[in-house]
């Protein structure tokens, strides 16, 4: 069987995160991709809303990436939800009008147990904010089912949170959804 196409993608900056760890994966990813993945660092746009669907469509699954700025863990969304902030993008753009609540088809229990075991700091998460990141999400779920978002912490200088650990994980869940993928599908929910 060919090798599952993969989008993966990380955020640019934006107000309040002048620099954006996931940017740094991103760029990681991009000199050294995984086969059948194509890495796109995303601009931290409300517009990503209308250009996501179309391109995540033309790929087998998607994991986009996003810095949570409080958050000491990596954690997996299970959902975008409909809702938005009151906070300007990077080019100073008030959000979208409201969104559609979207689930991802990934089973998101099951990718957090397996990352546990693998080791990382992983934890569970049913909503992936009120920011541009949950508007990707639910851009790249509209556009694919098969699409999952992954927050990170700000890095710490060593350790599995450290820019080499978050691309440790990122190469290991890349991994384990083309396995699943070409496996049956077993990481997916029903």
């Amino acid at each position: 069987m060919t090798v599952p196409r993969l989008l993966v993608t990380g955020f640019g900056s934006f107000p309040g995160m002048p620099q954006n760890p996931t940017e740094r994966l991103a760029a990681a990813l991009a000199a050294t991709p995984p086969a059948g993945v194509t890495v796109r660092r995303l601009d931290t746009h409300w517009t990503v809303v209308e250009t996501l669907p179309p391109v995540a469509r033309t790929f087998d699954a998607v994991i986009m990436f996003g810095v949570a700025g409080r958050e000491t863990m990596i954690r997996y969304e299970r959902i975008a939800t409909p809702f938005t902030g009151p906070k300007v993008d990077a080019d100073n753009r008030m959000p979208p009008a409201l969104l559609r609540s979207r689930f991802t088809e990934f089973d998101v229990p099951e990718l957090v147990r397996d990352a546990r075991t693998a080791g990382f700091p992983v934890r569970l998460s049913h909503s992936a904010g009120t920011y541009v990141c949950n508007a990707g999400y639910g851009a790249a779920l509209a556009g694919n089912p098969l699409s999952l978002f992954v927050h990170v912490p700000p890095t710490t200088r060593r350790g599995p949170l450290s820019d080499a650990g978050l691309e440790r994980h990122a190469r290991w869940l890349i991994g384990l959804v083309q396995e699943s993928l070409r496996s049956g599908r077993p990481s997916f929910g029903a």
